[in-house]
Formats: C-alpha cells, structure tokens, sequence
C-alpha cells in the first residue's frame, strides 16, 4: 500500500468528500468532523497541522489529530502534545497507517520542541498495544466512586448559593481551577477562553455545571452529567471543605433516586470527601499514556514525576482528550 501524508487543511480542500468518509467510517457519524472544524475556528489549541491524513488516491485512510496543552513540569511550564483522535477506515487497518501517521505526528512535534506526547485509551482496546510499541506507557487510570441517592445526606453550608453556570462564567471559571491546582503538576493551567470555546462548541454543556459562589464570588464548579438512571459528576473544583460539601449537596438535590458516579482528579487517590460510602474508589479500564519525544526524558526520567505522591498531578474531565 502507497500512501500520501497529508495535513488537515489540504484533506478539507481537496478531499472534502473522502475526509467525511472518513469521519463516518471510523467514529459512526459525521458531528465530529463538524465539531472539529467548529473547534478551530474558535481557537482551539490544535497543532498547526490540526491532523495527519494517510492518503492513497483520492481515498482517505486514516488520521491522528492532535492538540497543545499547557503542562506543569517540575522543570516549570511547557506545552504536551496531546493526540485528540487516532482513526482508520476499517478496511484499511493492519496495515501500519495509524502508527505511520504517530511517528511523523512525533517527528514534527519532536522538531517544533515539544519534549512530551500524551493520549488517552483503554488497556483492552486494540490500540494499546500499538502505542506501547511506540514508546507510550500507562501512567494513570481514572477512578469513581458510586453513591445511590434514596434521599440527599449532605446539606449546603450557609453562606454558599449553588447555581446553573453561565457563559458569562467562562473566564472565571478558568481562574478557579488555575487556583485549585497551584502548586500540583499536570493540567494546573486553562486558557482563559478555554470553558468559552467548550460552551459554544457544545463539548460541554454549560447546562450541565453548577458553581458555588460565596458573598457574590464564584469559588468552585462541579461537572454533571444526566442520563436515564444516574449521572456522573465528572470534574469537581472545590479549594475548600465548605465547597465541596455545598456542590455535593446540589448534586444529590439532583439526583434524588439515581445512582451518582463521582469522578475528580485522575491522579489522585483519595476520592472526593463524602462520596465513598456506598463503594470505595473503581478503577476503569481507561488509561492515560505518555511517550517521551527527546532521549533526555525516558522512562527513568519521565514517570516518577508524573506518579509523583509529594506533588499531584491535576488531570481532570475537561483536561480528557
């Protein structure tokens, strides 16, 4: 098989139709090509090249995109690579294009500076061991704990108002969650358009986040998301015990006969406080991956600090790629 790199933009200039096919072929439907673009054109933080797209003819077989993220190292602030999406037309795998396409992504990126790239999978997923044969390693997998809520036990403190969050939140909420995570690694910085860019593009539903505010000002959000008989509260921001404990309360208000899977920091061992009764924190078969760009940042040099247990590492819901 003789193939063609090319970058997201000539693939939607020349190849609307195949990139489509694509899209479709590999994820079931085509919103995501449209969130994609959508994306971009608010200032998502995508590579320059947005995405690699093996080419052969006037067919497209598969592509990895890919984003920068800002990091915390214990060496200071740089920016990861993050692969948003690795896909391949089902009749073309086995064929070595997704790894192909994860090498030059590597090679630019290796070029352009970046030391780290990091993707998130699951360890029963066929991909995985393809990413160990290109040098990721497991660092993480996420966990939550699950609570029936036959009536609310927490209570909001006083003094703390619970509400819908709203577009006018977006900067502020940014601030926030850059405090909660000062002094740990990982995802401890947001852009500050970073939860506009999320709402507007409708990957997060600002109908589905709540924020406690004390004497006017906001000081932590919780994540929900509601289906038929639970919901999950993904990402909690809560600096402070009084918080957490008046977004938990409004969590339960809302869940009232439905299970709630609470989930917050992936790197973090300790649940969220008051969560864990009825079972203790689950593990998932997801897993974060990372993969050293330069020989100075091998394994020896690379995963301590990211399983650091002196200094944690923040990896939220919205942080997921």
């Amino acid at each position: 098989m003789t193939v063609d790199i090319i970058d997201f933009a000539e693939a939607d200039r020349n190849y609307r139709d195949a990139l489509v096919a694509l899209h479709f072929s590999a994820w079931g439907g085509l919103d995501d090509l449209a969130t994609l673009r959508r994306l971009r054109a608010l200032g998502f933080p995508f590579a320059p090249y947005v995405g690699l797209y093996a080419r052969e003819g006037d067919a497209l077989l598969s592509a990895v995109i890919a984003s920068h993220y800002p990091l915390t190292t214990p060496d200071g602030a740089e920016t990861a690579v993050g692969i948003e999406m690795v896909m391949t037309r089902p009749d073309a795998t086995r064929h070595g294009l997704a790894g192909a396409l994860l090498r030059e992504v590597h090679r630019r990126e290796r070029s352009a500076g970046q030391r780290l790239s990091l993707l998130c999978t699951g360890r029963s997923n066929l991909a995985h061991e393809l990413y160990l044969k290109l040098g990721y390693q497991d660092i993480f997998s996420p966990r939550a704990s699950l609570r029936y809520i036959d009536r609310p036990r927490a209570r909001p403190p006083p003094g703390i108002r619970v509400r819908r969050a709203r577009g006018t939140d977006a900067p502020v909420l940014a601030r926030v969650h850059r405090r909660a995570n000062a002094g740990a690694l990982g995802f401890t910085r947001r852009s500050p358009r970073s939860f506009r860019v999320r709402f507007l593009s409708g990957t997060s539903a600002i109908r589905h986040m709540i924020v406690a505010q004390r004497r006017g000002h906001v000081e932590g959000y919780a994540t929900m998301e509601p289906h038929s008989t639970w919901i999950r509260a993904g990402e909690v921001i809560a600096p402070s015990p009084e918080i957490r404990a008046a977004l938990m309360a409004a969590v339960e208000r809302s869940s009232t006969g439905r299970w709630v899977a609470y989930g917050s920091d992936w790197f973090e061992e300790a649940a969220p406080a008051g969560s864990g009764e009825d079972s203790g924190p689950l593990p998932s078969y997801a897993v974060m991956m990372a993969c050293p760009l330069v020989p100075g940042l091998r394994r020896r040099a690379l995963y301590p600090w990211l399983r650091s247990e002196g200094r944690r590492f923040a990896c939220q819901l919205l942080d997921m790629f």
